[in-house]
């Protein structure tokens, strides 16, 4: 979805003066439309987004930063939604398959071992079609503030 600047200052200014440093309300995930959902009883957080100008690569396709970027957004906020101390991501590993530039890109994360201390994850991002562009796995610590 090209942008053109009077939108995407709007946009930018939206986020800038509605972004809180809490769980969905970051300033990147507003820039970049991020909109969550979760479903409690498959333990799964998907985030939607359009593909807009600001994701492309030199090439003209989404850059794969932006692949693991919501990836390891989706993985981190069904952390905050299940559990109940914050957990850091220790390690994300992300394998790409295919290429986009339009459109719309869909990430679902879930749980492939949950533990107390470490748990282990997987994401998937795909196009609204289904396609999937790439994996992600990560293993995620908790982390707990020393009083």
């Amino acid at each position: 979805m090209e942008v053109d600047k009077q939108e995407f200052m709007a946009l930018a200014e939206k986020a800038y003066d509605n972004y809180e440093i809490k769980p969905e309300s970051i300033m990147m995930f507003k820039l970049l439309q991020f909109e969550f959902d979760y479903n409690d009883e498959e333990k799964t957080c998907t985030i939607r987004c359009p593909i807009t100008d600001i994701m492309l690569n030199p090439a003209g396709i989404v850059h794969g930063g932006i692949y693991t970027f919501i990836s390891d957004t989706a993985m981190g906020h069904l952390n905050f939604r299940v559990k109940d101390t914050p957990y850091v991501t220790l390690d994300m590993n992300t394998s790409y398959f295919r290429a986009t530039s339009t459109g719309e890109i869909v990430a679902t994360a879930r749980y492939s071992k949950e533990g107390h201390k470490v748990s282990f994850m997987e994401c998937e991002v795909k196009n609204e079609q289904g396609d999937l562009l790439c994996k992600t796995t990560g293993t995620f610590y908790r982390y707990e503030k020393k009083k």
